[in-house]
């Protein structure tokens, strides 16, 4: 277990040192914006937009603020960028040590977690449905989501819900499967940095509660698989509303939720 524990902070910073920032920001109407990695073409309506991962993805060129999007760009931002809550502005000095700081942080959550001897228990869960295929358990007992079989989830309003939600707080890089449990989406998200791990776990949290406020006898949790642009864990969370409300009320603050809800 600490060796996993270990594993987990060096494989954040390798993210945060490795990704590229993003070079370009697409302004939507909604308010939302999407980081990409050079600017957008138009093809038969619709946006090409490539992301920073190099994964490519497809918006109706109609819901683009594109004097927003132009003026944001022009102002110089590129490379500078900080995406801070939904909102871009240009990086300062402090942003860099900030960064540093939580690294810091992370790495010493974990130490003193080693230091006093906590593991992470595997939490109970039901047990998958029955069928051929055989689910992979990580070190710790976990279902491993990189085992799970991709199939759509049967709810197809809810996930159509649930999908609409992320691409409203700018997260396309997501994808929406059957979980293990017939309540349970599974969401899989590419991330490419260390912020982008903490936001995307923040986002996912917001949106179990979310789509919970209309369906909340069809969705009791919420699988969350994040992982590497090379397809590696960054780390899987099984949220439930009770965990998803102490990150949402700010309850724990996301590096410490991350220590000690993540499963290896």
């Amino acid at each position: 277990m600490k060796k996993s524990l270990t594993l987990a902070v060096v494989l954040l910073t390798a993210l945060a040192v490795a990704a590229p920032a993003a070079a370009y920001i697409v302004v939507m109407k909604d308010g939302s914006r999407i980081e990409a990695k050079d600017e957008y073409t138009i093809e038969n309506g619709k946006a090409i937009i490539t992301l920073p991962n190099g994964t490519v993805t497809f918006v109706d060129a109609a819901e683009i603020d594109v004097e927003a999007t132009r003026e944001l760009n022009a102002a110089g931002y590129g490379r500078a960028l900080v995406i801070d809550q939904g909102k871009a502005r240009q990086r300062t000095e402090e942003d860099g040590e900030a960064e540093a700081q939580r690294r810091k942080t992370l790495a010493d959550l974990v130490a003193t977690r080693e230091d006093n001897q906590l593991r992470l228990e595997p939490q109970r869960r039901e047990e998958p449905e029955r069928g051929t295929v055989t689910l992979v358990k990580t070190d710790a007992g976990f279902v491993d989501l990189r085992s799970v079989p991709r199939r759509p989830f049967r709810d197809v309003e809810l996930a159509s819900e649930l999908q609409r939600f992320f691409r409203g707080q700018g997260i396309d890089n997501v994808e929406l499967y059957q979980g293990t449990q017939p309540t349970h989406p599974f969401a899989e998200i590419t991330t490419n940095s260390e912020a982008s791990v903490f936001r995307a776990l923040e986002i996912a949290a917001e949106a179990l509660l979310a789509i919970q406020e209309d369906y909340s006898a069809r969705v009791t949790g919420l699988e969350l698989l994040l992982a590497t642009p090379d397809r590696d864990r960054a780390g899987q969370f099984v949220l439930t509303p009770k965990l998803a409300q102490q990150l949402v009320g700010e309850e724990v603050e996301v590096t410490r939720f991350f220590v000690e809800n993540v499963q290896f």
